[in-house]
């Protein structure tokens, strides 16, 4: 049995999921199986694969496209190692990722459910790159009130039981899967992030406001009694400060400017510290060309 099942979930991305694979098969540490998930995709996903003659990979398909959170559900069902990674099919992974990560976790203890590492933050739009190293001051279950700044699509490596423990993720749920996941795990383990770049992220445009929209109510509806039991009122208005932030951001960069304004102007009323590190954020891409 390996010890590290790699899923990658695809659609349509046959032009560039070749290099994601090629980061793993390059690692350092080989006892893994790779599970691509094919969500239903129509283009020559058949022949980047053909690249990968390697029996650690395996390839599921579904007969139609059912979304990223579906698409790994699979790769955990088919899952057979104790341990698994999510990298997302237009990522990739620097040499050394899952050694480190394996040694971390497996250094943690069994109360640590889940790791995410620094990353290498690559703008398709502007070229601009940036490496993040995600932290919590405050600890993880008020730092994930701020967003899923973790990139866990390319970075997480948990451990395959919590997934029984806590649930799979929430398919009904068109973004922000993963965020309504990781804050569903810091109820019931430790998490952790490995102050080490080792994954890049190649970010795209932010989806359409009206997807960006729907899942941030509907993230906010499963989320808000839990968050105001544990986290209290402040903790609840920071998570809903920061959802409408992101139905901002969404609007921004679809030109809607009106509707940016007052989901801004509602993160404010929400929680002013918040917006405040949202604006300052953004002041500093603007100063550094990448916007």
């Amino acid at each position: 049995m390996p010890r590290v099942s790699i899923i990658v979930p695809v659609f349509n991305r046959a032009a560039t999921v070749g290099r994601a694979v090629a980061s793993v098969m390059a690692q350092t540490f080989a006892d893994w199986e790779l599970i691509v998930v094919d969500d239903g995709s129509d283009d020559d996903l058949a022949g980047a694969m053909a690249a990968f003659p390697d029996t650690r990979l395996r390839i599921l398909r579904h007969a139609r496209n059912r979304g990223a959170a579906a698409a790994r559900n699979s790769g955990i069902g088919a899952a057979h190692a104790p341990l698994v990674a999510f990298l997302d099919s237009d990522d990739e992974w620097l040499q050394t990722k899952l050694a480190r990560q394996v040694d971390a976790i497996e250094r943690g203890g069994p109360r640590l459910g889940a790791l995410c590492t620094a990353f290498r933050l690559r703008r398709t739009r502007t070229g601009h790159s940036e490496d993040r190293y995600p932290s919590a001051a405050r600890g993880w279950p008020a730092q994930l009130l701020d967003g899923c700044f973790v990139s866990p699509g390319a970075t997480l490596l948990a451990r395959r039981e919590c997934f029984g423990t806590v649930g799979l993720l929430d398919e009904s749920l068109a973004r922000f899967e993963d965020w309504d996941w990781l804050l569903r795990l810091v109820e019931r383990y430790d998490f952790d992030c490995l102050p080490e770049v080792l994954a890049v992220v190649h970010a795209g445009a932010p989806p359409h406001l009206a997807i960006i929209d729907k899942a941030t109510r509907d993230l906010e509806a499963r989320h808000a009694a839990r968050i105001g039991a544990a986290a209290g009122a402040a903790g609840l208005r920071r998570l809903r400060a920061s959802l409408a932030l992101e139905r901002s951001n969404a609007a921004l960069a679809g030109g809607r400017y009106a509707a940016a304004f007052v989901a801004l102007a509602e993160a404010t009323v929400r929680s002013l510290p918040r917006t405040l590190a949202f604006l300052r954020r953004g002041f500093g891409r603007f100063r550094v060309g990448d916007v």
